[in-house]
């Protein structure tokens, strides 16, 4: 296929990624793309789901118009939290951005979220979701960066290492290895 590929910045609402992803691009000299605002902006979903409160994405017309975005533009930074839909033609690296489930939870309520939607990503957090999600698509390319505490200056450097192949070690993330049973229960309690 084309030399030109994504780097995706993805992670749990809240992480980080929009302004991770907007500093890498700028650096990198390469397009910025919130996948969800190109979905919504060009009517590239199939239907809204009133229960989840989010779009479902048409996959097929997404693709097409990356692909399209692609060739046009010689390379983006894509910050989506479901980047995984990518083909694995299009993805050169996926950087997964995770967040300590408290300070997530912390960042979610202070935006106001509802409590269904903070819980669904809390948990999505804690499972490791969107690393699963990215492995089972695009297995040898999927890195994460704990940004637990971290600058953002500290966090873009990091991105800078793997998307340059500084990084050759993957460590992945396991929060419920970590927390304790009282850091678990005060996560659901609102």
């Amino acid at each position: 296929m084309m030399n030109r590929k994504c780097i995706v910045i993805s992670g749990c609402p809240g992480t980080g990624k929009t302004v991770v992803a907007k500093r890498v691009a700028d650096i990198l000299k390469l397009n910025y793309i919130n996948l969800s605002d190109l979905v919504l902006s060009e009517k590239l979903y199939r239907k809204y789901d009133v229960e989840r409160e989010t779009y479902v994405v048409n996959l097929r017309k997404l693709n097409q118009r990356i692909r399209k975005i692609i060739e046009v533009s010689g390379g983006v930074v894509i910050d989506s939290h479901y980047g995984d839909v990518l083909p694995s033609r299009y993805v050169k690296k996926i950087i997964v951005l995770r967040l300590h489930p408290i300070m997530l939870k912390r960042r979610l309520v202070e935006r106001g979220w509802r409590t269904g939607k903070i819980k669904e990503n809390v948990e999505a957090e804690l499972i490791n979701l969107c690393t699963l999600n990215a492995l089972d698509r695009h297995k040898g390319k999927v890195y994460e960066v704990n940004v637990t505490g971290k600058s953002i200056d500290e966090v873009v450097d990091e991105v800078l290492n793997i998307v340059n192949g500084k990084v050759k070690r993957r460590e992945y993330i396991n929060w419920l290895a970590i927390l304790s049973k009282d850091d678990f229960t005060s996560l659901f309690q609102f």
